[in-house]
């Protein structure tokens, strides 16, 4: 009797252990007349196929499957017509949806699938925004419209850019416990632009990583993120050679000059094509350089008698150490725009604008065009004086 009992036990604990982490998916799905659903889970390296069903004539449609942690899944009518799940072990899932548009769908009984549709759907919705202004500065180029509107859309652009990246991160302080705050870490503009843009950035992948993996250790996306933090930090340091300004606010239809896009002392990436004001001074050099030092001290006077008429200088180091650059800047009490690229004498933009000794100096008029080469301290006090009154 007693080993019957023990028997008996052990089925209900095996069953309640089972149920546990079973989950289930289930609705009403509109406008699905002879439509196939599919349930996948969403691995690192792609998608594994689960089950596929059939709507019966009322549209309802159920899945039931196991799953120790909470994984990412995909319910699926085609490869651009999906919704996102975030499923814990044990939800049972309602799920209200018209086949035209899965990711509107209506979802109860999951957070974690609630809060992936929300970040996914906010960032879908920004980028049908940038697309459109995207879309009108094509139709508008070549005509006398694009220089009337130009300035404008690319504000309106980078706006929006930095809306996304504003959201994104309130939206990974906020939910810092769910695997859903990984998704923002991974979303691009484009094809080489990130949400996550600025070299501040790299703080939310550390936080991130950091508070799943006490949650979530044995979460495969969790380990992939954990294995990936190296790599994803060293992309935002590469921003300054993969990641152009002029593709984030397309300022490649203004500017006839290569971007340069490079941290500043506090991290800040900035661009070249974005500096405001008449004349630019691009001027490439090095702490080590004794010749750059010298030129510094001219630039000084130059810069303090015309900077408020419209004269900027943005100057790229070349040095491969933050603290030896910054000293330098600090010890001349350097006013104007500096940047670093620690690639040092490999630098991608060296090689772009063909420096091959420091310090190299190019001027650059208000049409975005190179109109001297090294200018002497006389030549661009005589442009100066004549263009900047």
């Amino acid at each position: 009797m007693k080993r019957l009992i023990l028997f008996i036990c052990a089925i209900i604990l095996f069953n309640s252990c089972t149920k546990t982490n079973q989950f289930q998916v289930s609705g009403n799905i509109k406008n699905g007349e002879g439509k196939e659903l599919t349930l996948s889970e969403l691995l690192v390296s792609g998608t594994e196929e689960l089950k596929s069903v059939k709507p019966d004539k009322k549209g309802n449609f159920k899945f039931k499957a196991d799953s120790d942690i909470p994984r990412f899944y995909q319910l699926s009518i085609s490869e651009s017509n999906f919704l996102t799940l975030l499923i814990e072990p044990g939800e049972n899932i309602t799920i209200h949806v018209d086949a035209k548009n899965m990711s509107n769908a209506v979802i109860i009984g999951s957070e974690g699938s609630i809060l992936t549709q929300k970040i996914n759907n906010q960032f879908a919705g920004t980028k049908h925004k940038l697309d459109s202004i995207i879309k009108h500065i094509e139709s508008i180029q070549g005509t006398d419209k694009f220089t009337e509107e130009i300035e404008g859309l690319n504000k309106s652009y980078a706006n929006i850019v930095n809306t996304q990246r504003d959201s994104s991160i309130a939206f990974i302080i906020t939910n810092l416990n769910s695997l859903a705050s990984i998704i923002p870490l991974y979303q691009k503009i484009d094809g080489q632009n990130y949400v996550l843009y600025k070299n501040r950035d790299l703080q939310y992948i550390k936080i991130v990583s950091e508070s799943l993996a006490k949650k979530y250790p044995e979460s495969p996306h969790v380990k992939a993120l954990i294995a990936d933090k190296d790599n994803l930090l060293n992309r935002y340091n590469q921003l300054r050679t993969n990641a152009q300004l002029e593709q984030l606010i397309k300022a490649d239809k203004i500017y006839n000059i290569p971007e340069i896009y490079l941290p500043d002392q506090s991290g800040d990436s900035l661009s070249l094509n974005a500096v405001n004001a008449k004349y630019i001074l691009l001027n490439f050099w090095a702490s080590w350089n004794q010749e750059s030092i010298q030129r510094n001290v001219e630039l000084l006077d130059i810069y303090k008698k015309y900077h408020t008429k419209g004269f900027e200088i943005y100057q790229v180091s070349l040095d491969t150490k933050t603290d030896n650059w910054i000293k330098a800047i600090n010890f001349d009490q350097l006013p104007w725009i500096n940047v670093i690229d620690q690639d040092g004498r490999s630098s991608y933009y060296a090689r772009l604008y063909n420096v091959k000794t420091l310090p190299t100096s190019f001027l650059i008029n208000p049409d975005g065009e190179i109109v001297m080469i090294n200018p002497s301290k006389e030549q661009m006090v005589s442009t100066f004086d004549y263009a900047l009154k």
